[in-house]
């Protein structure tokens, strides 16, 4: 037991220090788990507090957030309800003349007339009796007679009672053969008064009665049709449209207020959430198919680009890119569908983070805008097809010039597109040039984002793009200069390298522009002490005579050190000091050792090596055998094809032998072809020249040279 007492505690510390390890490790992962569900959130709010493919949760009286652009054709029931209902009313009633009333109007007229001749006959010989029982029998007469006015009536002649009853029935049927409607009698009766007080052939009294005659017995005699009306407005109510808003139209504006008839419309198109479950239902499903969404892209990430997901950085990058471009989709769609910069976003994840990253995460970004602005299908297809040219471009791209012929072939594409579409379509041609200025547009407004916003991401994120790969590379930086200026052998020497290890890395697929410019820097150490290196050294004195061997192999060691430092405090890229630190590994330093073995068989090797790392990269293994090659290509007094190809040979083996390639990845088919590419650069170096003969320039007169300078004048 008392053995086993004190082992408890150090194993329960060995255990402790693993998980703490574990977790420091791991903490990228963390951190990118944490990035993964802040955008989920900010994504999902975004889709939630706005429309969802159209479908918007707004109230009466609510403040429109954004322009709603209808997604189907919306019938306005209601307006078209009112314009039949004013058609009905606008067209003329059918009218028919009922001639039976005319008849029974002539009728009463002639019996009136019979019965007074009638009455005056009978009572012929006592007038003033007649003129009573008249009145009597009369009393209730339809003409509106007074007593008085039938007495007067009674005691005219028989002449006179035709003349009145010829004027009235005639004037009657004559008013009453076209018709006479409720409103025309008023009229009709105004010209009959006007008529009858201009007669010249009959009196005052006369004029009176004859007027209340026809009075009495015009009638209404024309009628409205109700059968044939209605038939008539029936058929131009089926001429009317109905009112249609058609797909595609700005139906509200964004901060308007909703009104009623508006909110009813938006309803019966289906663009509004009808209850708080529809909306929840609704919520459930956004969240299901974007976690879905969000779910397959990172589980591409976890299968193919683990570099990704386990690095911050990159992580990072990729995640502000998604959502940058994806929040400001919106504000370029309400311009024009075809404006939206996503081809930009292809670009600057090509470029940063990877192409299959870049046409993945694109593809995910498109679906997700999508949703939110709702495009038509064509318009996906054409975004699609920028994304598939912007990842066959921006391979090997260098130059910011070749990011414009990236926007010119972006905007190259969307123009075809859009005149294609419009040709199938058979759309309004009114709206082409449009549409085509504004796909020329995204391509000029890609190339100006991604140019103005990746100097952002290279100083925030501390990303290595190409474009500062070539600023680093340009002699003018402060740490060439000095290079150039106080160890010119160096400098000389990096050149030579960075040349080699440029071509091999292209010859194997690796980064060779990262390679070319790590190797520009793999040496800056050596600015501690220049003359300590032979390459600087002008002339036989070599400080190292006059050191021990160790010692000498410190300074040489201490290169590394000081020149990771010194890259560090220039603020280079890590990328780039990740290669610089392993293009030496764990290699022997074997001239000094050599020397102390002469005089110290048992010396300790491991004093002799260089610190690490080994390299792990494809770029840090060939900067590594291209900088030994050239250093050892400088030994050779006279070098041909066949000794450089023993050379390259012999470090190459010696390298794999020193177990420095073990944990690269890198094959040996490979290192054939890094082999290959440096035997091809320095036979172009060291290429056999021909033997000039020696000449006596004395026995060449000068003259000729003088009628040289004259024919040539």
């Amino acid at each position: 037991m008392a053995k086993i007492k004190p082992s408890k505690p150090a194993k329960k510390q060995s255990q402790i220090r693993r998980k703490l390890n574990k977790r420091i490790k791991n903490k990228p992962l963390y951190i990118n788990f944490a990035i993964m569900i802040v955008c989920f959130i900010i994504v999902f709010s975004t889709l939630n507090s706005s429309s969802f493919y159209g479908i918007y949760n707004y109230q009466v009286d609510h403040v429109v957030k954004e322009d709603i652009y209808l997604h189907k054709d919306i019938i306005d029931e209601v307006a078209t309800e009112a314009l039949k209902e004013k058609k009905a009313l606008e067209v003329q009633p059918i009218m028919y003349v009922d001639f039976s009333k005319q008849v029974e109007s002539k009728k009463a007229l002639t019996e009136f007339f019979t019965r007074l001749i009638e009455t005056k006959s009978d009572y012929a010989s006592d007038l003033e009796l007649m003129k009573r029982i008249y009145a009597g029998i009369e009393r209730r007469n339809q003409y509106a007679l007074t007593p008085e006015e039938l007495m007067q009536l009674a005691t005219l002649s028989v002449e006179k009672l035709n003349l009145i009853q010829n004027y009235a029935v005639d004037i009657t049927v004559e008013n009453m053969s076209n018709g006479l409607t409720t409103a025309d009698l008023n009229s009709a009766i105004t010209n009959i008064e006007n008529y009858v007080l201009s007669q010249t052939d009959i009196t005052d009294f006369e004029k009176t009665v004859l007027i209340k005659f026809i009075k009495g017995a015009l009638v209404e005699n024309k009628f409205v049709d109700e059968i044939k009306t209605a038939e008539a407005i029936k058929v131009e109510i089926e001429k009317i449209e109905e009112v249609t808003y058609p797909k595609d139209m700005l139906f509200v504006s964004k901060g308007t207020r909703l009104d009623e008839k508006t909110h009813y419309l938006l309803m019966q198109g289906g663009m509004l959430v009808e209850s708080r479950v529809d909306h929840y239902i609704m919520l459930l499903g956004l969240f299901i198919l974007l976690l879905m969404l969000w779910g397959i892209l990172h589980l591409y990430l976890s299968y193919f680009e683990k570099t990704v997901l386990s690095t911050t950085k990159k992580y990072g990058i990729l995640m502000s890119l998604f959502l940058v471009f994806f929040l400001s989709a919106q504000f370029f769609y309400e311009m024009n569908p075809y404006l939206i910069p996503l081809p930009a976003f292809s670009v600057l994840a090509s470029i940063m983070i990877t192409p299959t990253v870049a046409i993945y995460f694109g593809i995910g970004l498109l679906i997700i805008i999508s949703l939110w602005t709702g495009l038509s299908a064509y318009t996906m297809i054409a975004y699609l097809m920028t994304i598939m040219i912007t990842r066959a471009l921006v391979k090997n791209i260098k130059t910011r010039s070749q990011m414009v012929g990236i926007g010119l072939y972006v905007s190259l594409v969307l123009m075809l597109f859009t005149l294609t579409q419009n040709l199938i379509n058979k759309s309004d041609l009114s709206q082409l040039p449009f549409d085509i200025l504004f796909s020329a547009a995204n391509g000029i407004i890609c190339t100006i984002i991604s140019i103005g916003i990746m100097p952002f991401f290279e100083s925030f994120f501390g990303v290595l793009t190409p474009f500062k790969l070539l600023e680093l590379s340009n002699p003018n930086r402060p740490l060439l200069k000095r290079m150039l200026i106080e160890a010119p052998g160096t400098y000389h020497h990096s050149i030579l390298v960075g040349n080699l290890a440029e071509t091999a890395a292209h010859d194997v697929g690796a980064n060779s522009l990262l390679t070319r410019v790590a190797s520009f820097y793999h040496d800056v150490g050596k600015l501690e002490r220049p003359y300590y290196y032979k390459e600087n050294q002008m002339g036989s004195d070599n400080p190292h005579d006059k050191l021990p061997p160790q010692v000498s192999a410190n300074f040489i060691k201490n290169h590394m050190t000081y020149g990771v430092d010194l890259l560090e405090k220039n603020k280079l890229p890590k990328e780039i000091i990740d290669v610089v630190k392993a293009h030496h590994g764990t290699s022997l330093i074997k001239y000094f050792y050599h020397r102390e073995q002469i005089n110290n068989p048992e010396v300790d090797v491991t004093k002799f090596l260089y610190g690490g790392p080994r390299p792990d990269t494809k770029e840090a293994v060939i900067l590594m055998l291209a900088d030994s090659v050239e250093a050892a290509v400088r030994s050779v007094e006279q070098p041909t094809k066949d000794s450089i190809t023993q050379l390259i040979d012999k470090i190459v083996n010696q390298k794999i032998a020193e177990n420095q390639l073990a944990t690269a990845e890198i094959t040996f088919n490979e290192l054939e072809v890094i082999k290959a590419s440096f035997l091809k650069v320095l036979s172009g170096i060291f290429h056999e020249r021909i033997a000039y003969p020696e000449i006596n320039m004395d026995q060449i007169s000068k003259t000729a040279f003088d009628k040289t300078d004259e024919k040539e004048s």
